[in-house]
């Protein structure tokens, strides 16, 4: 099945967008489908063993314009978001969530976020494998995903990946096609933003012209490949109706090949690579292949072995850096301009040339500030040389930071001698509580957070306050990948959070990454 794939993929020629849906999420998560997600909520709306279907016999007897589930979410927000208010066991989720009621955000949009997070946070164990295969397609395999799940289970896997949340975001942020989530009907980490009701869907079909614009961009760019989606699911076929509506039938034969819809194999189904054709009004269709398989780990296999030269994250800085340069002309600080005019060039054929090594980038060693250093750490998206690191940007950055520093990173990376200040730096840290500071090593023992974790920080706190607190954790109880995610979600908020947060908050975040640095790559 791999090598069947592989070949098809071999012909587009191009790196393969994946459009992720609910399927994903119940396989790799155990969330339920939407039907099943109402359900969940309707008991919580009504003390009655039958609510969901109450809620629907109360739907068949109303207008639904955008269909019958939408309608029936309407019904239950409704009785939810006024219980939610008065009701006893809502009480601590009240507390935590006075931010998103200032902003007048639904109370039943609140608790499916909430709800979504704490599942984004549980892999399903019985496709671990299927789960790591999937996570290596980050760099090289992918240009990037579109998905309509609210939960956070891609982005936690790809972390250099730029996410940007509904409709708002895509419209009128500049997209660079590569390394990037769309998450169209919105996300878990801004509860406001969640498609779910009927006024939600009636706003998202009002702007769904433009939004099958940007797409159509990205199908006549990209191979598609459709994972966890019914083929006759409502989202795939009003995104294609939109599609066919724009394409003559000439063009749609020529986007044939980029479209790949993958389904689940049933019992006594055979595994197959196949042609599939779907009709629409006016005489048109679209032919897509239909990869039927009992394991996803054929198509990762296959992705992982289509890969691109460049890794995408990387590819997605330059475009990024080249467009800002075209728009405004001032080059960045990532950017060198010279006058061609000055340069002994006239025998040179290319125009513009990348190298993270060349002989400029080497002399730039010495002028990288510390906050890149804290934010590579985390993102891993600088693709920082360890010895130029350590050898020309340390010794002058820990001598005006105290010789505190997260280079650990850096450090594991590299096997040679080490210039005297660094040496000295690594001395002073001989285990973890050399990284706190003496005021916290004093206080941290009754501290009432100390037996908590970061997850469950995450979840009583803000996150200013559990930057302030996560020092006085037990060691044991800061589990690294959660100390990273949490790290990942506040930069990606927040990129500007090192230069531009309150002092406070600037100090504790950079201890946070110093700890991490320490716990993930520390020998």
């Amino acid at each position: 099945m791999k090598h069947a794939i592989l070949k098809r993929l071999k012909r587009t020629d191009h790196l393969p967008m994946l459009f992720i849906g609910s399927g994903m999420s119940i396989r790799y998560l155990g969330l339920e489908n939407w039907e099943g997600l109402l359900r969940k909520f309707a008991l919580l709306a009504t003390d009655n063993d039958y609510a969901y279907e109450m809620y629907v016999q109360q739907a068949k007897g109303l207008e639904c314009k955008d269909g019958l589930l939408p309608k029936v979410a309407e019904l239950i927000e409704r009785d939810f978001n006024l219980r939610w208010f008065k009701d006893d066991q809502f009480k601590e989720n009240r507390e935590q969530s006075t931010d998103e009621m200032s902003r007048s955000v639904s109370p039943f949009k609140i608790e499916i976020a909430r709800y979504m997070r704490d599942k984004s946070r549980k892999h399903n164990a019985e496709y671990a494998a299927e789960i790591e295969l999937f996570k290596q397609l980050e760099m090289r395999s992918i240009a990037g995903v579109l998905t309509t799940n609210y939960d956070s289970f891609i982005e936690d896997l790809f972390t250099s990946y730029t996410k940007y949340i509904g409709q708002e975001e895509l419209l009128f942020s500049t997209l660079h096609g590569i390394s990037e989530i769309y998450k169209i009907h919105g996300c878990c980490t801004k509860p406001e933003s969640l498609v779910i009701d009927e006024a939600d869907y009636a706003d998202f079909s009002e702007k769904n012209a433009y939004l099958a614009a940007k797409i159509l961009t990205i199908f006549l760019e990209h191979p598609i490949i459709f994972i966890g989606y019914s083929i006759t699911d409502t989202n795939i076929e009003n995104i294609l109706k939109s599609i066919v509506k724009c394409l003559s039938t000439e063009n749609l034969n020529k986007i044939k090949e980029r479209l790949m819809f993958v389904v689940r194999a049933k019992d006594g189904e055979t595994e197959e690579v196949s042609t599939y054709s779907k009709s629409f009004e006016g005489g048109k269709s679209i032919d897509m292949t239909r990869i039927r398989l009992m394991s996803y780990e054929p198509l990762y296999q296959a992705l992982l072995e289509n890969q691109a030269k460049y890794n995408a994250p990387m590819l997605r800085r330059l475009k990024q850096d080249i467009y800002e340069l075209v728009l405004t002309n001032k080059p960045t600080g990532k950017i060198r301009t010279v006058n061609l005019e000055d340069e002994k060039l006239e025998d040179v054929e290319v125009v513009i040339g990348v190298g993270v090594l060349a002989d400029f980038g080497q002399k730039g060693y010495a002028g990288i500030a510390a906050d890149e250093l804290y934010t590579d750490v985390v993102l891993d998206n600088r693709e920082f040389d360890a010895e130029s690191i350590i050898w020309k940007a340390l010794p002058t950055l820990l001598s005006h930071n105290s010789n505190s520093l997260p280079m650990y990173k850096y450090l594991s990376q590299y096997s040679g001698d080490l210039p005297e200040r660094v040496q000295m730096a690594t001395q002073d840290k001989s285990c973890f509580d050399d990284l706190l500071s003496s005021t916290i090593k004093r206080n941290r023992e009754r501290h009432y957070c100390r037996q908590e974790t970061i997850s469950s920080l995450c979840d009583k706190l803000s996150d200013g306050k559990c930057l302030q607190v996560l020092p006085h954790l037990k060691e044991e109880n800061i589990n690294v990948d959660e100390l990273h995610s949490f790290l990942v979600r506040i930069l990606k908020a927040n990129p500007s959070a090192l230069s531009t947060g309150g002092q406070a908050f600037k100090t504790d975040l950079k201890r946070a990454i110093r700890l991490y640095d320490w716990l993930k790559y520390h020998p």
